[in-house]
């Protein structure tokens, strides 16, 4: 709930970018004029590109006394963060190529079966 939430904001700033109707949401929501400044310059910059999934929820612990679940809540691809490349996909290895016996022997087993012609008796 809390990182949709954060992804709608993140999507207000970027499509709405530059209206005063985003900036009065954004107001209400944050408060402090250096992080709205930070919000409609750095961020909506950095995401402006990206189709969705702009922040990350790391869940820590329980909390004593209501066991409530605590998390952090971040932006990622932020500063000094390196994403990480997916290593390519392995190659399937190369199978060697059968020999005529194997190949005429399985052809014979995984044949599709053969259509028999039915003639129509002479009445």
């Amino acid at each position: 709930m809390l990182v949709r939430l954060f992804d709608s904001f993140v999507i207000l700033i970027i499509f709405c970018q530059g209206t005063l109707h985003a900036a009065r949401q954004a107001a209400a929501f944050v408060r402090g004029d250096d992080v709205l400044h930070k919000l409609f310059t750095e961020l909506a910059y950095r995401y402006k590109d990206r189709a969705g999934g702009y922040t990350r929820l790391l869940r820590t612990r329980i909390r004593v006394g209501d066991a409530a679940p605590m998390a952090y809540i971040e932006f990622i691809d932020r500063e000094n963060e390196l994403r990480q490349s997916k290593p390519p996909a392995p190659q399937p290895p190369q199978r060697p190529p059968m020999d005529p016996w194997t190949r005429s022997k399985l052809c014979k087993q995984f044949a599709p079966p053969k259509e028999e012609k039915f003639s129509e008796p002479d009445a």
